[in-house]
């Protein structure tokens, strides 16, 4: 069925997408006898992170490192061009570049937000839609929203990181909840507007339409009101909505939901990164969970 294929495709699509990470470290530099390649290096900074932290490392774009810790959404992006320099050197104490490496990866994760202001962070905030039961076992501390059976976190957004949002940058910076949550869906609002477009595509007579980009926020998107107007005008009606991965985020006319549904169960019972096996449709402005 066309329109359960292309549910597969976007979700094929978004793991794709996020997977074409590994980039080339096939450079070496040449120190005495001995050549160590990027990808060798990289190899050996995940081997120090592993032993000498709580952290988790995987190769990066280039040569860099992305970094998180476990139980915690914070991520970051670890760069190792400086420290492999150093580490060729023929005066180097190599255990102490390493070292260095994972002390400052422990102390950016550590920080996360803490050394930021408000107005510093207003305009890269961004939420994130997570399954109520990964938040509740979560290590951040973080500031929920309720959404039906899931949560919704916030993070600081930068290109070299990932800071979650925690119940204690609120109380300092004096916010509360909704106040971030209007600002983190206006900012993902325009964010997609800039960089993403609506996708539709004809599916058994119907219209599928919807975001499958891989950047993280994909299954967010349903949340903002703006972006589900795009949809209702595409579709030409009101629209089902589907989240079954964190990575897909697809809607179809409301009248297609007893097609989808099964569908959608199966995305999220065995897919990666699983959201919610329901659907949801608009009411009053809202989104609720579709009985029946």
């Amino acid at each position: 069925m066309r329109a359960l294929a292309a549910l597969a495709l976007a979700a094929l699509c978004a793991l794709s997408l996020s997977a074409c990470k590994g980039g080339s470290d096939s450079a070496a530099t040449t120190t005495g006898t001995q050549a160590l390649t990027g990808r060798d290096f990289k190899a050996r900074v995940i081997g120090a992170i592993a032993s000498g932290s709580d952290l988790h490392a995987e190769p990066g774009f280039g040569l860099k490192l992305d970094v998180s810790k476990p139980d915690s959404f914070s991520t970051l992006v670890v760069p190792l061009d400086d420290a492999y320099k150093r580490y060729q050197s023929s005066t180097a104490d190599r255990q102490a570049v390493l070292a260095g490496i994972v002390q400052e990866a422990e102390k950016r994760m550590k920080e996360g937000n803490s050394k930021r202001s408000f107005a510093e962070v207003k305009q890269d905030l961004l939420p994130v839609l997570k399954r109520k039961s990964v938040v509740d076992t979560s290590t951040d501390d973080p500031a929920v929203k309720p959404f039906e059976d899931l949560s919704v976190i916030y993070g600081v957004q930068r290109p070299d990181s990932f800071a979650v949002v925690t119940k204690d940058d609120l109380k300092r910076w004096g916010r509360s909840v909704d106040e971030v949550d209007a600002i983190a869906i206006d900012n993902l609002e325009k964010e997609t507007n800039e960089t993403q477009k609506l996708l539709c595509e004809p599916s058994g007579g119907q219209k599928l339409c919807g975001w499958a980009s891989g950047d993280g926020y994909d299954a967010t998107r349903m949340l903002v009101p703006g972006l589900r107007q795009q949809i209702v005008k595409a579709l030409g009606g009101p629209a089902v909505y589907a989240v079954p991965l964190e990575s897909v985020f697809v809607a179809l006319p409301r009248n297609y939901a007893e097609v989808i549904k099964n569908k959608v169960l199966q995305q999220f019972t065995t897919g990666e990164n699983p959201l919610s096996p329901n659907l949801f449709v608009e009411r009053d402005g809202r989104l609720v969970t579709l009985s029946g």
